[in-house]
């Protein structure tokens, strides 16, 4: 089943944008930020796994985005139960983020050595 999940991220706050439910897999397809902001801010996006809380695969680091524009990225990755996509922006930014993605139930598979 395909979901897109948004939020208005609180400045200068981790938020989770989605965890993949217990039991699913998700493969995201879109991730995308904006900055609704007359100024230029910073934006921080990360995948964290489940099986690891210091293994963050860092998507963008303090990636600057102009005042009123968007980064978009529309790739494939799959995601396993627990995993989650993470963000953190600027202190006093106002930025929108979303995540479009296919949930399905499947078994877990095989973990890869440092997965």
């Amino acid at each position: 089943m395909k979901h897109t999940v948004g939020k208005i991220i609180q400045p200068a706050t981790l938020t989770e944008l989605f965890k993949v439910p217990a039991g699913y897999k998700a493969e995201v397809s879109t991730l995308f930020a904006s900055n609704r902001q007359g100024n230029n801010k910073t934006v921080s996006m990360y995948w964290q796994h489940a099986h690891d809380i210091d293994h963050k695969i860092y998507i963008i680091t303090e990636y600057v985005l102009n005042a009123n524009d968007y980064v978009q990225f529309s790739d494939s990755m799959v995601m396993q139960s627990g995993d989650s996509i993470q963000v953190l922006t600027e202190a006093a930014s106002l930025m929108n983020v979303m995540a479009s993605f296919d949930l399905r139930k499947e078994p877990q598979t095989v973990a890869f050595d440092g997965e």
